[in-house]
């Protein structure tokens, strides 16, 4: 992974810190290089949840697209993979702010 995309990435964890804190959500970036690479996660929520942070290309559009006014939540499962739910921001900090 070049420089840039470790900018990007960082700068995107600290974004969603800050909002998760202005939220009154405790959180923080965690790292596996002071883990010990125990953690593998990019912040803790809460002192307890683990969560990834993307940003970029890589997230694909059919999220957003998958998204009306009216929905809350996303669920997706791939063929033989577990559920996944994907939430707006303001739906989890208005769940757990």
């Amino acid at each position: 992974m070049g420089k840039m995309q470790r900018t990007k990435g960082g700068n995107g964890e600290r974004e969603v810190v800050n909002i998760l804190k202005k939220a009154g959500i405790p959180a923080k970036r965690i790292s596996m290089m002071e883990t010990g690479n125990i953690d593998k996660g990019d912040l803790l929520i809460a002192g307890c949840w683990k969560a990834q942070v993307k940003i970029g290309k890589q997230v694909p559009k059919f999220y957003y697209d998958a998204f009306t006014p009216e929905d809350k939540f996303v669920f997706a499962r791939r063929d033989r993979k577990e559920w996944l739910i994907t939430m707006r921001l303001d739906m989890f900090t208005e769940i757990f702010g």
